[in-house]
């Protein structure tokens, strides 16, 4: 077992999965080294188990007697509803008896039509591979999907309702989304009694995130550990009162009940990840315990992952599994060794030895999961300390068992024909206090605190150099020192990194421009990508965690190029955010610096404005810059079409470049013969999103360039492009081929595994 999910976890750095025959291959292999080495057995079984999984999982055939194809599936989760438009999640529906494991597509339609969870439709697609924007410090919705087992997106052509909602749960979800429509905190009950979390709101959401509290609201092993003490607590009492037994007869019976309940509890939640992992930890320690079998904390912990890996290996990509067994692991660690309490011990010594433990397992978990958060989103939150002190036993003693009694009396009025709403308002009641502190938590100073990559390892290695210190022997205790060096590494001002090295990173923003120029720890932004109604920005989205992941703290310039909404809709939001950068525009902003013929200096860098020479609307009033350190340069000339190019080359600009971001996202409009033999660049990036509808970039302009013998990158097959400059010359790295060049990076076109391509 430790075999298996130790080879299975070091699948996230794996560069390719095997291919079929090969795993095929492996898995005999693993089946005959089980009778010399059952740990290298184990890692083969992982290897061959992960690959024959993806290709299972990620090959599917659709009806293809039309054209578009046709999908039958259910609707289970409504991830995103404005006006007429739905995306929703579905799983796929076959007529194979057998079909291990669910497949599931996102999808997006414009629909007048109600929509419901546990609906069966009939939907013709317009299919779309898994492929996401790919950024350092962003969120990769890519690795996300396939942790879903999402295998593909796709919009919706014609859809016909087959049946009705399917299954009690997608009944009683609609009931009760019905019941608590009314109730103040009535998203986070739908949570804590069906699992859904689709209907929180953007405010509780955000109110979670900053207090570390959002473990609270995902029926995981806190809410099950919670549900069968207090069963087994009751059963125990009830039962040694009315019956009362010597032996373990009772308390194996009500250990049963238990476990019944929280199998009950688990599937009106919908079995989603966190329930099933919590669920099997669960069914491990009870069994063993009914088995009368001795195993340690540890092995039990082993078991559980084991498992869950087993039946979902691709659950390595999601945050859920780290920070849950991350927190069990962190517990049985520090608990392990602790004494029984003194049997001396009045009652009020022995409640204050029970808070004296809890505080301490508390500050120790608040303080590791905060470096495990760190590792996965990018930042910390500093009062998740105060609020897991005062809600945790809160959520425990009062909020979760009267979840389970609120869901089950709710269920019971509903078969009975009677309106059970008292145990609801008290649920809603007991919430309340949470939901007040988020109110109070956002008037406070640092609710938030991003954190580079640099940051977050070095503080990893120094958390090893304690655990090191705790447990090693003096023969390793010299490597205690060299795990600290990175934390002390981190507090050297970046000003002594070397001053003539730096880095244009042009970031992948779909169709749309966003590059992000850095020397020693201060940025230039030219352009910001897309902006879309109120609530989406890709300045939000992927530039400033960019920023927070590179450690960059001061952004010197923001330079708009004209006022296309692909390359200037995320300008007020970092404005907002830094509020004291320098606007580089012909846009109407007050203070801005112009875009006539000039040259500025930033960090030893020249910066040359190179037009337009008066301003004008449209792509041709493009604010064209060029940045050189007197070796190498690189030429940005936004949306210039052929007239902006040649008003270029008759003005004398000095516009030879070592990399050229291609005009107009590699537009036929743009990148004429002239100013490709004038410009001469080596390299070529195209800022232009995958498979977009207008074809950028275009064959034509791809042929000059290659004529002149440039090499090309596009955002949309590499993700992120980054250049690094410096005595040595200039590298170009991309996100899928060397930042992040793993196997859940690649594209997925629908319905075949790996890119074709």
């Amino acid at each position: 077992m430790f075999g298996y999910c130790a080879t299975l976890i070091s699948a996230l750095l794996w560069p390719a999965l095997p291919t079929f025959p090969l795993a095929c291959a492996v898995l005999v292999i693993a089946v005959i080294m089980l009778k010399w080495s059952k740990l290298l057995a184990g890692s083969l079984l992982a290897i061959a188990w992960m690959s024959l999984f993806c290709h299972q999982l990620l090959v599917f055939t659709p009806d293809k007697s039309s054209e578009p194809p046709s999908v039958r599936g259910e609707i289970i989760s409504l991830v995103y509803r404005n006006g007429d438009w739905i995306n929703a999640d579905i799983r796929i529906l076959t007529d194979h008896p057998f079909h291990f494991p669910d497949k599931y597509l996102r999808l997006r339609w414009q629909s007048e039509q109600e929509v419901a969870i546990g609906e069966v439709w009939q939907f013709t697609l317009a299919p779309k591979p898994i492929t996401s924007v790919l950024n350092q410090g962003g969120f990769n919705q890519q690795a996300y999907l396939l942790s879903k087992h999402i295998i593909g997106k796709g919009r919706v052509i014609a859809a016909k309702r087959l049946l009705p909602p399917q299954g009690m749960r997608a009944k009683l979800l609609t009931k009760l989304r019905q019941d608590l429509a009314s109730l103040a905190n009535g998203d986070l009950m739908l949570a804590l009694m069906l699992g859904d979390k689709q209907q929180i709101s953007d405010a509780h959401w955000q109110g979670l995130r900053q207090s570390g509290t959002g473990h609270l609201v995902t029926i995981s092993g806190l809410h099950l550990s919670v549900l069968a003490l207090w069963v087994m607590g009751l059963g125990c009492y009830l039962l040694g009162r009315l019956t009362p037994r010597l032996g373990l007869g009772n308390r194996q019976a009500i250990a049963l009940v238990a476990l019944i309940c929280c199998g009950l509890y688990a599937f009106l939640a919908g079995l989603g990840l966190p329930t099933q992992r919590a669920l099997i930890m669960l069914v491990m320690v009870i069994l063993l315990g009914l088995i009368r079998r001795y195993a340690s904390p540890f092995e039990r912990l082993l078991w559980a992952l084991f498992i869950v890996l087993l039946l979902d290996p691709l659950s390595i990509l999601g945050a859920g599994l780290w920070l849950s067994f991350g927190a069990l692991a962190i517990i049985l660690w520090f608990t392990q060794s602790w004494p029984a309490p003194d049997e001396r011990l009045s009652s009020w010594q022995r409640l204050k030895w029970r808070l004296k433990q809890m505080w301490q397992i508390q500050w120790r978990l608040s303080l590791s999961l905060g470096l495990l958060q760190g590792l996965l989103f990018g930042g910390f939150a500093p009062y998740a300390l105060i609020f897991n002190l005062i809600f945790v036993p809160w959520f425990s003693l009062v909020v979760i068992p009267l979840s389970f009694m609120a869901l089950i009396t709710w269920i019971i009025g509903i078969y009975l024909g009677v309106s059970v709403s008292l145990p609801l308002y008290l649920l809603d009641l007991a919430i309340s206090p949470m939901t007040l502190a988020f109110d109070w938590l956002g008037e406070l100073p640092l609710h938030w605190l991003p954190a580079s990559m640099q940051l977050v390892s070095a503080l990893v290695f120094g958390l090893l150099g304690v655990v090191l210190w705790r447990l090693a022997s003096g023969s390793l205790r010299w490597m205690i020192p060299v795990l600290f060096m990175p934390l002390c590494l981190w507090f050297l001002p970046q000003r002594l990194t070397d001053p003539k090295s730096w880095q244009v990173h042009l970031l992948d923003v779909g169709q749309g421009l966003s590059l992000v120029v850095e020397k020693q720890g201060r940025a230039l932004i030219y352009d910001t990508g897309a902006a879309f109604g109120e609530h989406f920005s890709y300045a939000d989205r992927v530039i400033v965690p960019f920023l927070h992941y590179r450690g960059i703290g001061e952004l010197d310039y923001l330079v708009l190029s004209h006022s296309d909404n692909d390359h200037a809709g995320g300008a007020d939001y970092l404005l907002g955010r830094y509020p004291k950068v320098k606007l580089v525009t012909d846009l109407s902003y007050p203070g801005a610096i112009d875009c006539r013929p000039k040259s500025l200096n930033w960090q030893g860098l020249s910066l040359e404005l190179l037009g337009p020479r008066e301003p004008q609307p449209g792509n041709n009033g493009s604010c064209v810059m060029r940045i050189s350190d007197g070796r190498l340069s690189v030429l940005i000339p936004g949306d210039i079409e052929s007239e902006g190019e040649q008003s270029l080359l008759t003005q004398s600009a000095e516009i030879g470049s070592t990399a050229l971001i291609a005009a107009h996202h590699g537009s036929n409009t743009s990148s004429s013969g002239a100013f490709i033999r004038e410009s001469a660049p080596g390299i070529v990036l195209y800022a232009a999103g995958f498979n977009n509808r207008y074809g950028f970039p275009k064959a034509e302009v791809v042929r000059r360039f290659r004529d002149q013998k440039a090499l090309q990158y596009s955002t949309g097959d590499n993700g992120q492009l980054s250049l690094k400059l410096d005595d040595q010359g200039i590298t170009v790295l991309g996100y899928r081929r060397d930042l992040a060049p793993f196997w859940y990076n690649q594209r997925f076109e629908f319905g075949e595994f790996g890119n074709p391509e």
